[in-house]
């Protein structure tokens, strides 16, 4: 039996603002930092579900440089039951450009959530082909302001690092907020 979900893949865009993201994230220097952003947010304390518990711990273990996006006092863990056609939804947050490495880090880092959600005896083939949506907010900067652009990708494990690169090489250059003009940009005019 095959599930008609398992071939949907989309990549669109993630209405994400400064003001969605927790105050740690936004401070952060760009040093090219992943940060586990909660599954919601309710008076400012972060919540996460309960399986991402040693989610860091591993990642970190595996070179990964990422950390929660909610401070330990401002977190709690919740516990959900039930069957869904997405195993996890993950959503992260990068202070910097999304890099190879870095975009390396997310895959790593959806593995294992798929893999914590399915449970720890979970064949490889099953984590891969696991349906999983991952959003990821960009936090760029410069000496004009500050821009958080973001980013969806819906479809099984084995396929989000190409579709996330795929999508971050099809995209134009992000827009940051008007500053004084530079002597060498140029005006697209009509003629």
């Amino acid at each position: 039996m095959t599930d008609a979900y398992s071939s949907q893949k989309s990549v669109t865009r993630w209405d994400v603002s400064m003001g969605d993201l927790p105050r740690q994230v936004v401070a952060a220097s760009e040093s090219s930092r992943l940060f586990l952003l909660p599954d919601k947010t309710m008076d400012g304390v972060g919540l996460y579900k309960d399986d991402v518990v040693g989610l860091i711990k591993t990642l970190r273990h595996h070179g990964v440089d990422i950390d929660f996006a909610s401070a330990r006092e401002d977190r709690r863990y919740l516990s959900e039951f039930g069957a869904t056609d997405v195993v996890a939804v993950i959503a992260i947050a990068v202070a910097g450009n999304l890099t190879g490495d870095l975009l390396k880090g997310v895959a790593l880092a959806v593995w294992h959530r798929a893999r914590s959600t399915l449970g720890a005896d979970s064949a490889r083939e099953e984590v891969g082909s696991a349906n999983v949506t991952v959003r990821i907010a960009e936090i760029e900067r410069n000496d004009r302001g500050t821009v958080v652009r973001g980013l969806e990708v819906t479809s099984q494990v084995a396929d989000v690092e190409a579709l996330i690169r795929d999508a971050i090489s099809d995209r134009r250059p992000t827009q940051l907020p008007p500053g004084l003009p530079d002597a060498d940009e140029s005006e697209d005019t009509a003629e």
